[in-house]
């Protein structure tokens, strides 16, 4: 639960962003937010994939505010280094593999605060009709609003193959 500072953070985020402002000192406010890693820790340790180790192990069940507090002295320090993610190969329905990285615990949680920082950023300017990827969007959503849509004659729908299977 984000303490009522961290919301109040957020919103002003929120509408700077929407006001065409840019927004300073995020990396200050992840750094002095203990609540904010905690709720990123919320919000991914019950994924299923929260229990897969990356190459260090180390699981999301692993989590303590000590662990929080590192991550948060090495970003300060600028000593934070990713860890390459481990890689697996899951099978496609065409036979193929589909290669994926697995991130270390550490990895997910910072990529997380980063998320929902960003996410704090862009949400307000994204128009509504972009359904991608987006908190309480999907394919569902995109195609109810096509329902309302009119004079629409054509659709196109592309799909570069194997595009992601190629590791740059």
């Amino acid at each position: 639960m984000l303490s009522a500072r961290t919301l109040s953070k957020f919103e002003g985020i929120r509408k700077c962003s929407a006001n065409g402002h840019k927004v300073k000192d995020l990396f200050q406010m992840i750094l002095n937010a203990p609540d904010l890693w905690e709720q990123a820790y919320g919000n991914i340790s019950a994924n299923t994939g929260a229990m897969t180790p990356g190459v260090d192990g180390l699981t999301m069940d692993g989590y303590s505010h000590e662990r929080a507090a590192n991550l948060r002295e090495l970003l300060r320090e600028n000593r934070y280094v990713p860890t390459p993610g481990r890689r697996v190969y899951v099978p496609k329905p065409n036979g193929k593999q589909r290669p994926l990285g697995m991130p270390t615990a550490s990895d997910k949680q910072v990529q997380e605060v980063w998320r929902m920082v960003l996410e704090a950023i862009y949400e307000p300017v994204f128009q509504d009709s972009s359904h991608g990827f987006r908190p309480k969007k999907s394919c569902h959503t995109a195609l109810k609003d096509i329902g309302y849509w009119t004079g629409t004659k054509w659709f196109i729908e592309f799909d570069i193959e194997g595009y992601l299977d190629r590791a740059s």
